[in-house]
């Protein structure tokens, strides 16, 4: 079975990306699958902010930024980072790696740079 990228969720800042499948790697591309319809985009940045997963019992994942791997994963779980965001190599997609049993992956991304000016969002909750 291929593995199947899913947009859940998709704002100015924000993107929920649903990863499902078995033995195969799929691609959260941030040119394209963060990408808006209405945004423009120019070496877009997008920060992790939360993971979440649950793979079958000889299931395994990989979530790699440029061949670097970043997380390993196994049965089921959540990571949640409460006032930051994993920013390293945050100017690459993300890929994930699923293998030994179907499973899915979803994983939230804050956009943080190179989507428009509709991109930033201020402390007091407005865009632009």
């Amino acid at each position: 079975m291929a593995v199947v990228v899913d947009v859940l969720k998709l704002t100015q800042v924000q993107g929920v990306v649903a990863v499902r499948g078995t033995s195969a790697t799929g691609s959260i591309a941030l040119a394209t699958t963060l990408k808006k319809s209405t945004e423009t985009q120019s070496s877009p940045k997008a920060n992790i902010r939360a993971i979440h997963w649950t793979l079958g019992a000889s299931g395994a994942a990989v979530i790699s930024r440029d061949s670097n791997v970043l997380y390993d994963l196994a049965e089921s779980g959540s990571i949640e980072f409460n006032g930051f965001s994993d920013n390293q190599h945050n100017g690459e997609n993300v890929d994930v790696a699923i293998s030994g049993a179907s499973g899915t992956v979803i994983i939230e991304l804050t956009k943080v740079d190179g989507y428009g000016s509709q991109q930033h969002q201020g402390a007091d909750g407005d865009l632009g």
